[in-house]
């Protein structure tokens, strides 16, 4: 493929001899490509209404395909149409003179393109949008107003000490208005929070401590309580948007386009007629559009956006690149993994739009406690004053109020911790589901494409007597597996393909979790699946296992098939493994947790899994329908224990559900991604160990903020009651405590406490469970072991 002719990058306009604005806008190309431009106008990051103006300009020419403004960083995409003789030009050179005059046209075509965009984008300023025209939403995103949040708060703090220290002539009135004028949005959330819940809570004292001591004619303490109670708000909301905007920036980065290999020729596709199983092919400068395994290339990739590291990183064949991240140097062919929504930057917004909820049992607890403590807070005030008729030490009980920096510091822990986790590839669906992440002790797993590769494959066809072709026996497996997400099912289906066995329709189709299928194929009913499920349709399989006693003693799964009430004979599989799975479990293990394994499948099976991973025999439950795995969580339960299951089929959700914390794959079924607490984005089971230090982590940096703000106001209180103390140094140490608890809490994006286990997952290029080869062992022409 030949790229477009760069332009030269420019830092000064394109002059218009029509209509040429006084004042040029400056501009800069940073990247182009054959049918894109990415340019840099500096003018975009403070003019909205420009960038709006630009926005429907440039959208309005008859060959542009889309645009995109990210006004965060000043830069406009504009994907356009190009011909398709432009794109293959390198394979033109040899071409005859046609040719090389058809490529000319193409050159004079673009450069008519590119004097319209530049021209565009000195006149946007000028033009008259139509009635009705708006921004896009998501382009435009408001930022937080500092100056509307804090003005007023720290205005009544500067007045307050211009009065008191410079002793300045302004009137108390209005001092005390200002003052009062900037508690309003405080004093307004109580109200509501009041009205809403019909209960008291804690910000009630301080909205009459507030009241009082203004009242009282004390502006300076107040006004510096307004002063950094907002200042915790802004910076928990300024965090919550940064990320926000982060996620936003990878969204709108990414390429609506990417090239497709096919039949040995590159084609310019819509990112979204790109299917899993293709080749894509990425060119420097370009973002990687699709998550999946280096085929052919080596590349140096910027995956600063995504990961939050800025160190650049070197993929080469074999090995994984994520979507959203750039490449800087070299040229890859990319085997597509996952698209759109299932990749981790597709996840990512999904986690933004779900708004996850960052409470914790902690915050609950400081809440209740500091609600409760109301009444006899006031009764303690009033007794006070009784006994002294000082209203200094009267007020000091009043500003007892945890609580509100509690509520402002846990919350931003967790954010931090969420976003630092998801940038590792871990999606922690809420503060509840980290806080009890923390504390697991017993890890339970499913086994099959769980602690296995998901990446089945049949090893031989065993008929029950001479008569039945193994051929038969696949093609009604096949057929009646059509649609089933389950790996053995995808193994059969496989060995169909590979077969050239032309599968039939079913008429009738039942999915038996935990058991296999039931379908009705030409008439005759077919199943497919476990013994238990032939079993209870009355069909025996005791004579084939005393026919072939083999079948019961080699480490290979089976799966049974039968027509008409009739066994027609059994498909051998195996799963390996996933290769990290047996230091996942000996890690699990050195933390000391509990590791137990529940499967489906036979107890032979599940003890040589059991074995291998070095699980107790004790520990290992085989044959179990979704209802003995929910019975074996609530036993665990029961005994005391913290339980987290991790399972990735439908067949997993209810244990999911009653897990204490549930964990899935992003490639697992869509329920059981939905169903789960944990999502591990990279399907990687060493994803596991990391998240539990990430969460335990954070919980010790929760507690730490507890201790941080509650114990400087306790004090306070305490020192205004036996000591009057000032009301300002007060303030200055409950209040500053609150920011300090805050600051503390953005700790876990920097310092998110990773043992040698976890500095190895992150050194060590991730690479997916089914980039494994996959083997298809058959006995010659699907005959009999």
């Amino acid at each position: 493929m030949l790229l477009a002719e760069a332009r030269p990058a420019t830092r000064s306009a394109v002059k218009d001899p029509m209509n040429q604005p006084s004042d040029p806008i400056h501009y800069e190309v940073i990247h182009t490509t054959a049918g894109r431009y990415r340019i840099r106008i500096p003018r975009l990051l403070k003019d909205a209404a420009y960038a709006e103006q630009l926005n429907w300009l440039v959208a309005s020419f008859e060959f542009v395909i889309s645009v995109r403004i990210n006004q965060a960083v000043g830069s406009i995409v504009i994907h356009y149409k190009y011909s398709a003789s432009q794109a293959s030009a390198s394979q033109a050179a040899a071409s005859q003179s046609s040719g090389r005059s058809d490529q000319a046209k193409d050159q004079a075509s673009d450069q008519a393109i590119w004097l319209k965009l530049s021209t565009a984008i000195q006149q946007a300023s000028q033009i008259e949008m139509p009635a009705g025209e708006l921004a896009t939403k998501d382009e435009f995103r408001p930022e937080i107003n500092w100056i509307e949040r804090m003005g007023m708060p720290v205005l009544s703090l500067g007045l307050a000490l211009l009065v008191q220290e410079l002793l300045l002539p302004i009137p108390s009135l209005i001092i005390g208005g200002v003052v009062m004028a900037a508690s309003l949005p405080f004093m307004y959330r109580t109200v509501e929070t009041t009205l809403k819940e019909r209960r008291l809570d804690a910000d009630v004292l301080d909205a009459l401590w507030l009241g009082l001591f203004t009242i009282r004619g004390d502006y300076v303490a107040p006004a510096l309580m307004l002063s950094l109670m907002e200042s915790g708000e802004v910076l928990r909301d300024t965090t919550a948007r940064s990320n926000e905007r982060q996620v936003m920036d990878l969204l709108n980065g990414i390429e609506q386009f990417a090239w497709v290999e096919r039949d040995g020729q590159e084609y310019r596709v819509p990112l979204m007629e790109v299917q899993k199983g293709e080749r894509v092919v990425v060119y420097p400068g370009n973002l990687i559009p699709v998550s999946g395994r280096v085929l052919r290339g080596t590349a140096l990739i910027d995956e600063h956006k995504l990961t939050g590291e800025s160190n650049l990183v070197s993929r080469s064949e074999g090995q994984v690149v994520h979507a959203s991240t750039m490449l800087l140097e070299g040229k890859l062919c990319i085997l597509v993994k996952r698209l759109g929504h299932n990749t981790r930057l597709g996840i990512a917004i999904q986690m933004m739009q779900a708004a996850p909820i960052h409470d914790t049992r902690v915050e609950d607890y400081a809440a209740k406690i500091a609600n409760q403590t109301i009444a006899p807070t006031l009764l303690l005030s009033a007794g006070i004053f009784l006994a002294t008729r000082d209203v200094v030490r009267a007020m000091a009980p009043l500003h007892l109020d945890f609580s509100h920096g509690i509520r402002i510091a846990v919350p931003s822990t967790v954010l931090a911790a969420l976003t630092y986790a998801a940038r590792n590839g871990i999606y922690i669906r809420s503060g509840r589901a980290l806080e009890m992440l923390a504390r697991v002790d017993t890890i339970v797993f499913d086994k099959t494409g769980t602690l296995t590769q998901g990446n089945a494959a049949v090893m031989a066809i065993q008929p029950a007597d001479d008569s039945i072709s193994p051929l038969d026996i696949l093609t009604y497996a096949a057929s009646a597996e059509q649609g089933n997400t389950h790996p053995v099912a995808g193994a059969i289906l496989r060995c169909a393909q590979e077969q050239a066995v032309q599968t039939q329709p079913c008429e009738t189709w039942d999915y038996r979790i935990g058991m296999g299928v039931v379908a009705q194929i030409g008439g005759a009913r077919i199943l497919v699946g476990s013994d238990r499920l032939l079993l209870k349709d009355g069909i025996e399989v005791s004579p084939i296992h005393a026919a072939y006693p083999h079948l019961k003693t080699g480490s290979h799964s089976l799966v049974y098939v039968a027509k008409d009430g009739e066994l027609l004979g059994v498909i051998l599989y195996s799963d390996p493994l996933r290769p990290e799975a047996a230091r996942v479990v000996g890690a699990l293990r050195c933390q000391g947790k509990d590791n137990y394994i529940l499967t489906g499948d036979s107890q032979r099976v599940a003890a040589h899994v059991a074995m291998q991973l070095g699980i107790e025999p004790q520990h290992t439950y085989a044959e179990t329908f979704p209802d003995r795995k929910v019975e074996v969580i609530k036993q665990l339960r029961d005994a005391g224990r913290t339980v987290a299951f991790i399972g990735e089929g439908v067949n997993d959700v209810a244990a999911l559900a009653h897990a204490d914390v549930s964990i899935s794959f992003a490639n697992g079924s869509d329920i059981a991604r939905e169903t789960a607490d944990v999502v591990l984005l990279d399907d990687d089971l060493r994803s596991i160990t990391h998240a539990i230090n990430i969460a335990q982590r954070a919980v010790e940096i929760i507690y730490q903020n507890t201790a941080i703000v509650a114990v400087p106001n306790i004090s306070v209180m305490l020192a205004g009651i036996l000591f009057a103390l000032d009301p300002v140094l007060g303030v200055v140490i409950s209040n500053g405590s609150a920011l300090i608890a805050e600051l503390n809490s953005f700790r876990p994006l920097f310092d998110p406490g990773m043992d040698v286990t976890q500095r190895e997952v992150e050194v060590n290029p991730v690479t997916y469970a089914d980039d494994a080869e996959e083997p298809l062992v058959l006995a010659p022409g699907l005959s009999s072991i």
